[in-house]
Order: C-alpha cells, then structure tokens, then sequence
C-alpha cells in the first residue's frame, strides 16, 4: 500500500520559502548526506536495536570498539572554526526571530497586576507607568522594589492568575518537554511536577503574559532552582564556544547539581580526537563571546525550530 501524501503546515512552508535559496541548498545537502550515512549505519547492524536515530545501549557501537560504526559518523572530521553550518544556522534563527517580532507586533498589551509573596499587589512601576502583559517583566517588577533585587536575582518563580487571551503557550513551544524541569526532576529537587501548571520558571527579561497571583525572584546563592538554571544557561554558553572554536557537533550538555557540562562529538583521532588539557583555556574567549550572543534567548514553536536542528546531535 503506497504512503500517505505527507501534510506540511502552512507556516513551515512559509518560513522554508522564506530562506536564502543557498541556505535551503545547504539544508538539503545536508540532511541527504545524514540520510545516507544512517541508512548505511543500520545496514551493517541491528537494525531492531535502534530507536530512531538514538541506539540502545545494550546494541549501540561503542566508542571503545575499533570495528563498529562511529556513533557521530563523518559529521565530523577536522577541528574548525567558525563552521559554515553555523551562519546557515544563524540565517535560519534570523528567519525565526523575524517571524515571532511580528507576532508580537500584534499583541495587545492589557495591564496586569503582579502579587508578591507577602501578598501585597504592584500595579505600576515607581514612575507611575501601569504594568502591561505584552511589556512588563520580572525585572521590571523586581526594579520597582529595588534594583539591588533586580540585579541580582537569575530567574523568577511566577504563578499566573490566568494568561491573556491572545497567549498560547504552544506558541512558545511550552507544551512540548520541559529539559529544565527533566533535570531538575534528576536532580531531585523538591517540588518539581508537584507544582500548578500555572507555575513555573521566567526569565527576568521576558515579558509576562497575564496577572500574577505569586512572583518570587530567585538568588543562585539561596535557591537550587536558580543554580539549575544557571547551570542550564552556562551549559549553553559552553556548547556554543565549543561549536565556534572546534566544529564540535553538540550532543547532550545538562546542568548538574554543582554545575554544567556538554557532552560533544569531535571525530576519532584523525579528526584531532577529544579535548585536552590545553585546550581548556582557549575556551575563555569563545565562552565569552558566546554570553554576549545568548544574552537574547529566542522561544520557538517546535515546527518552527526543525530546520535550527539541521541534525547537530549525533
């Protein structure tokens, strides 16, 4: 029986249109030389043993066994700077961003009200200015107690009351799984699943989209949940300073309960093998060139984000 006709959504066809014709051009030769290398991969193993493009460790090639299928394939193999996957990447984010600040463009900022733990309700700011859904954020809130508070605090605990009516969470790709909620889950830290849905973790720079009936700012040094996102944030900033100095093709990088990593493929030894010591403080410049490009993080919706994927994992 032949295949169904594949359905794609008008607003993916939309963003693809959009595109660079040398950046769709990369794309496609791209994920026909991934296609041809899984397809090569399953054919010399079990096939039964995989899920998808993930292996089961129990029938997985393993890293130590000179005679299997590297699990990263030919996606890497020299260090390089700079790779041009990343300004395709970049041009396809740009094609994102664009698309989401028109979105924005036209929400319609209602005026909010943002309840502190004591229980004490803000409204405006000190100038005077009227909270608005759409314009105020958490750093906005926490200034008009005191900028110390602001300055300081790494992410907001925030419980709505109700979103605005022109707010969808999908559009923010918050109905897809939380990674941050999954680690701290591994963490173990206490509450978290336990909580509302209308409770959760908010960038302080983030504007909020509804009445608050609990604003909490939180500290690294006094809150494990705001260590976690640090750490999640920091894991970040590193994946990319190794993505800009190396080439390196990003595996997983979770945050840990006293820190970050992020696991990475670079090649066998030919491709310049695994990190070392000296390569430790070359990373400094890089990492800090990358907080300035996270400064900005960008929600998508999950069908927007698949041509961001271009298969940077292995």
């Amino acid at each position: 029986m032949a295949d169904a006709p594949i359905t794609i959504p008008e607003e993916v066809s939309s963003l693809w249109e959009s595109l660079d014709p040398a950046v769709r051009a990369a794309l496609i030769a791209s994920e026909s030389k991934n296609d041809a290398e899984s397809a090569s991969a399953v054919k010399g193993s079990n096939a039964s043993g995989q899920q998808g493009r993930r292996a089961l460790v129990s029938s997985g090639p393993r890293m130590d066994d000179a005679s299997a299928t590297i699990i990263g394939g030919s996606s890497f193999t020299k260090r390089e700077a700079n790779p041009g996957w990343i300004k395709v990447r970049g041009d396809v984010y740009d094609a994102i961003k664009a698309k989401r600040d028109e979105e924005l463009s036209t929400k319609v900022p209602v005026e909010i009200e943002v309840t502190l733990p004591d229980g004490k309700t803000l409204v405006e700011n000190k100038e005077g200015v009227k909270y608005q859904a759409w314009r105020t954020t958490p750093f906005d809130v926490a200034a008009t107690i005191s900028r110390g508070l602001a300055d300081n605090s790494n992410v907001a605990r925030v419980t709505y009351t109700a979103y605005v009516s022109d707010y969808d969470p999908a559009e923010d790709g918050m109905e897809a799984a939380d990674s941050l909620a999954d680690a701290m889950g591994e963490l173990e830290i206490d509450g978290v699943g336990e909580k509302s849905k209308m409770t959760m973790l908010w960038d302080m720079s983030r504007a909020l989209v509804g009445s608050v009936s609990k604003i909490e700012f939180l500290k690294f040094q006094d809150d494990q949940d705001a260590r976690t996102t640090f750490w999640h944030s920091s894991a970040h900033v590193l994946g990319e300073a190794l993505e800009r100095l190396y080439g390196s093709r990003l595996t997983i990088g979770p945050p840990l309960a006293g820190g970050f990593y992020y696991d990475s493929y670079m090649g066998d030894s030919n491709a310049g093998g695994a990190l070392k010591e000296e390569d430790c403080e070359s990373l400094s410049c890089p990492c800090s060139y990358a907080i300035v490009l996270q400064s900005l993080y960008l929600l998508v919706d999950k069908l927007s984000s698949l041509p961001l994927v271009d298969r940077q994992t292995c």
